[in-house]
């Protein structure tokens, strides 16, 4: 008799065991679909990669000819990404920023679509954010912060008339625009900021760099005395304009041209220390008949202010975009189109860290950046680079 009790506990142990297992995994099936304007793609050259957004636990899997993958994960909470890009610099990824796989919560897609974007590599990237600021000697400091973009091709750009700015919502919050809009026109910030110049007075070289401040002054010296802080009285370019009382600039470094300022009560313009959406753009031939054309500027939807507008750009004139955000569970702000990724600076703020694209090689001795439309793999954490310069 204990004989067979024994066998039956052993049995029911067993087939536990076995429904344990099978509550483990859970089988998804992810279809791409093809951007617009394609009829075909090299499906099987492209990975699905399904990121659990508790556990940080990652399945990638290559796709077939007919751009399906199916993958055996444990429940949970998912983004799904992919991203490929050809030899002739054509990017196409895609990514699904929230996806719930809990088959016992409510019936999942037998297969889930993740739309394909198509997108090309820059020439004139963003290399370095430093927006996260410093320790002070009394409270944390931020006022030290700059943008270094870079020349990352083998011909002459000039920066003449293109634009920079943060995109809305600055802080770390859902946006209301991809939630409620197609994001066919990013949305600005407040500020839109201008390189000076009537076409060809701003050359950047080949392998060339310039930087902007919101500050250019030496905040380790003088009235600053932020010994954690960085020297920037030599930079290129400052965010400085006479309206904005609180901005300081060093006298030879060029002031940016503020463009347009739907916030007229600011006093100061910095990048928010949670991380900015930063982009650079272009606004054509006519800039400043642009801003000023109330067709282009627009109220958040949904928005219980609805007086308060924001500079609409068009997505295609959208040149170079960095997503940066709080952490790795925060909403993004602009399309796959523009970033298919996003990145932060983990742990504490006020680190003296920055963002800065990796180096992939050099090229007739020129440093080249990783440009792959996904800054979640282009970008990596340092030292802000201007301390050690």
């Amino acid at each position: 008799m204990k004989k067979v009790s024994y066998l039956l506990l052993v049995l029911i142990l067993t087939l536990a065991s076995c429904s344990e297992s099978e509550d483990q995994s859970y089988s998804v099936h992810i279809q791409l679909l093809l951007p617009d304007g394609y009829t075909a793609l090299p499906y099987e050259e492209m990975e699905v990669t399904l990121t659990n957004k508790d556990q940080g636990t990652v399945y990638s899997l290559h796709c077939s000819s007919t751009g399906q993958a199916s993958l055996d994960v444990e429940p949970g909470y998912y983004s799904a990404s992919v991203h490929h890009q050809t030899n002739a610099g054509l990017i196409f990824s895609g990514r699904i920023e929230s996806l719930a796989l809990l088959p016992d919560q409510g019936e999942t897609p037998d297969i889930i679509e993740l739309p394909l974007s198509q997108a090309k590599t820059n020439a004139l990237v963003i290399k370095e954010i430093y927006f996260g600021g410093c320790k002070g000697y009394y409270e944390n400091y931020q006022a030290d912060q700059y943008i270094t973009l870079y020349n990352n091709s083998d011909q002459t750009i000039y920066l003449d008339g293109l634009c920079v700015g943060v995109v809305d919502p600055g802080n770390n919050l859902e946006s209301p625009w991809m939630t409620y809009t197609e994001m066919k026109r990013i949305p600005v910030n407040d500020l839109t900021w201008q390189f000076p110049g009537s076409g060809k007075e701003y050359p950047l070289a080949p392998g060339e760099e310039t930087t902007i401040a919101t500050n250019a002054v030496d905040h380790t010296g003088g009235e600053f005395q932020h010994a954690n802080s960085v020297d920037l009285s030599g930079v290129d370019w400052g965010f400085w304009d006479v309206s904005l009382e609180r901005q300081n600039i060093t006298a030879g470094v060029k002031p940016m041209t503020l463009l347009a300022n739907l916030n007229p009560l600011l006093v100061m313009y910095a990048l928010p220390v949670n991380g900015p959406t930063f982009m650079v753009f272009s606004l054509q031939d006519s800039p400043e008949e642009y801003v000023l054309d109330p067709e282009n500027r627009e109220p958040r939807p949904n928005a219980s202010n609805q007086e308060k507008r924001y500079l609409m750009v068009p997505k295609e004139w959208v040149i170079d975009c960095i997503e940066c955000v709080k952490d790795a569970n925060s909403p993004k702000r602009v399309p796959n189109e523009l970033d298919n990724g996003k990145c932060y600076i983990p742990g504490d703020r006020y680190s003296g860290r920055s963002i800065i694209r990796k180096k992939t090689g050099t090229t007739d001795g020129r440093t080249v950046y990783q440009d792959t439309n996904n800054s979640a793999e282009d970008i990596e954490v340092t030292t802000a680079t201007l301390k050690t310069k």
